[in-house]
């Protein structure tokens, strides 16, 4: 009796140990997830800001405009790909939205690119984004522009506008 006694007395304490354990492992994972998520500022639609930025790196605009999450916007050439300044290089626009809202949204983004002294350089008009109520979207367009303009580009000047 004893003996069978001290048997479920270990089990027991093996599942407190995994429970421990496992509720420990939640809340580190959710605390990362916290940590990584950044902040989003809120502003009214339509959105326009001046960055600093670089083709081939990803830029979190960190805005909500209207309900819609900017999390990501990127313009990048195809990976190894030489950027001449003489040819027209195809480039993808990613872009990167949450709809917080419980009705679907339409998203338009046009894309300044401009030098280091903020003298415009050449435009991009994306195809708008159609994001669904309460769920993320992502969108890769395709584009060509001048490699000089690429090789030239420090800013972007970003506009989006979001219609419901």
């Amino acid at each position: 009796m004893e003996n069978d006694f001290a048997r479920r007395g270990r089990r027991n304490e093996m599942k407190l140990k995994w429970i421990v354990m496992a509720v420990t492992f939640v809340l580190g994972f959710s605390g990362v997830i916290v940590a990584q998520s950044p902040d989003f500022t809120q502003v009214t639609s339509p959105f326009q800001d001046e960055f600093e930025y670089s083709v081939n790196t990803d830029l979190r605009p960190g805005v909500e405009v209207d309900g819609v999450r900017w999390a990501r916007f990127g313009v990048h050439t195809k990976e190894g790909k030489e950027i001449v300044a003489d040819k027209e290089i195809p480039v993808t626009v990613e872009l990167d939205f949450v709809n917080q809202e419980s009705s679907g949204a339409r998203i338009l983004v046009i894309v300044l690119f401009e030098d280091q002294h903020g003298t415009p350089l050449d435009r991009i008009e994306c195809n708008p984004v159609r994001a669904n109520a309460e769920r993320r979207k992502e969108s890769v367009q395709k584009f060509k522009l001048a490699g000089n303009v690429l090789l030239a580009a420090r800013k972007v000047y970003l506009f989006c506008e979001v219609e419901r």
